[in-house]
C-alpha cells in the first residue's frame, strides 16, 4: 500500500479517539492529520506522527482544504454539524483523484422517536441495513442524523466514494487520550439514579435498544478501511447502499434497570433494598439536563423510552464479528459513571459550603 493521506475529525472524542487509536495501530504508514480546537500535550505525546490542524467545526475553509488534500476522510466529530459536512464534501469534490469518505452516524435515525409514544412499549420492527436500505434512505430528513447522512450518501459518485458507519448506544471505556467517557445511555442513567435513589424505567420498560462495545465499533471502521486500502474495496458498497449498522446486541430497558439497580447496591452507591420503579413521561422528561433544552428536548425520553432496533447484515456480510457483550462490561461502566457523578456532587456541595 502506497502512503495515503487521511484527514480525521473528532480525534479526541469517545468514538473518534478509539477509532484513531485502532487506525494508527493497524495502519502505521498512513499520514494522518487531525482537526483539533486546541493541541493537547497528551495527544501529541501519544500520537507524535499525527499532524494537527488547529480549527473548529465552524472553520469551513480549513476543513475544506484538509479534505481536499486527503485520500481518505474519516468524519467522527460533530456529526450533525451541517457546515462541517458541507466543507468536507466541498473539499473532496474538488479533488482530481479518488477519495474515500467514512462518515459516523447513529441509530437515532431509525428510533421510533417520531411516534411520540413514550410508554416504554416494545416496537417489533427491526431495521436491517440490507433488506430495508431503501426505506432507510427515504426516512424523513427531520429524523435524527438523517439530513447529514443523506448528504454523504448522495455525494458518492465518480471519484468520491462514501460510506456511513451507524453504531447504536455504545458501552465500554475508550482510550486514555480522548474517549474516556461512555455514551449517554449508562452514565446519564447512573447519575439520575444516584440523584433520585431509584432505578427507573418508563412505563412498562419493554422498549428495546441496540448496543455495541466501543472496541467492536472501532473494529468495523478498521475492517472497512482495510477493505478499501488493502483489498481494492473488495465487498464494500458505497452511497445509498454504503450504510453499515454496527449493532452487536440489544437490551430491554426494564431488564437493564434491574441489572443496574443490583450493581448499584453491590458497589455501594445505592442503598440496600432499592427496587426498580416505573416512571411516567413527565418524571423522565424532567431529567433533561438544562443545556439540552434547546438542542434536543426529547433526549431523556429518547434514550430511556424509545425503541432503536437494528440488524447489521451488511457489516457482518463484509466480515465484521463483534465479540463483546454488555453483561460483561456493565458493572465497570456503572462504576466509572458513579465515580464521576459522586465526584461532581461532592464538588458542588463543597462550593455551596464556601
Amino acid at each position: 500500500m502506497s502512503s495515503k493521506k487521511v484527514f480525521v475529525t473528532g480525534a479526541t472524542g469517545y468514538i473518534g479517539g478509539t477509532v484513531l487509536a485502532r487506525v494508527v495501530e493497524t495502519f502505521p504508514d498512513l499520514e494522518v492529520t487531525a482537526l483539533m480546537r486546541r493541541p493537547d500535550d497528551k495527544f501529541v505525546s501519544r500520537y507524535p506522527s499525527v499532524k494537527i490542524i488547529q480549527g473548529t467545526f465552524d472553520d469551513f475553509d480549513i476543513i475544506e482544504r484538509a479534505s481536499q488534500a486527503a485520500d481518505v476522510v474519516i468524519h467522527m466529530g460533530d456529526i450533525d454539524h451541517a457546515g462541517c459536512a458541507k466543507a468536507i464534501l466541498s473539499g473532496v469534490g474538488k479533488r482530481r483523484s479518488e477519495t474515500f469518505v467514512v462518515h459516523l452516524s447513529g441509530t437515532g435515525c431509525i428510533a421510533d422517536i417520531s411516534g411520540n409514544n413514550w410508554e416504554g412499549e416494545l416496537n417489533p420492527h427491526v431495521w436491517d441495513d440490507v433488506a430495508h436500505v431503501d426505506d432507510i434512505y427515504d426516512l424523513p430528513l427531520t429524523n435524527l442524523h438523517r439530513a447529514i447522512d443523506k448528504s454523504f450518501q448522495d455525494a458518492s459518485s465518480g471519484l468520491v466514494k462514501t460510506v456511513c458507519v451507524v453504531p447504536p448506544d455504545i458501552f465500554g471505556r475508550g482510550p486514555e487520550v480522548g474517549g474516556s467517557r461512555g455514551t449517554y445511555l449508562v452514565p446519564m442513567y447512573v447519575d439520575a439514579v444516584i440523584r433520585h435513589g431509584e432505578a427507573f424505567y418508563l412505563g412498562q420498560g419493554a422498549n428495546r435498544r441496540a448496543v455495541t462495545h466501543i472496541d467492536d465499533v472501532a473494529s468495523l471502521f478498521v475492517l472497512i478501511l482495510r477493505k478499501y486500502l488493502l483489498e481494492s474495496g473488495a465487498g464494500l458498497e458505497y452511497g445509498k447502499d454504503g450504510f453499515y449498522f454496527a449493532v452487536s446486541e440489544e437490551i430491554e430497558w426494564k431488564q437493564a434497570a434491574e441489572a443496574i439497580c443490583k450493581i448499584g447496591q453491590e458497589q455501594g452507591w445505592l442503598p440496600e433494598g432499592t427496587e426498580t420503579a416505573s416512571w411516567d413521561e413527565d418524571r423522565v422528561r424532567a431529567l433533561l439536563p438544562p443545556h439540552f433544552k434547546d438542542i434536543f428536548p426529547l433526549l431523556t425520553l429518547y434514550i430511556w423510552g424509545s425503541n432503536s432496533r437494528a440488524s447489521s447484515t451488511r457489516a457482518k456480510r463484509l466480515g465484521w464479528k463483534p465479540i463483546r457483550v454488555l453483561a460483561d462490561y456493565l458493572a465497570d461502566d456503572c462504576k466509572m459513571a458513579a465515580e464521576i457523578s459522586l465526584a461532581r456532587a461532592a464538588k458542588a456541595a463543597a462550593g455551596d459550603g464556601m
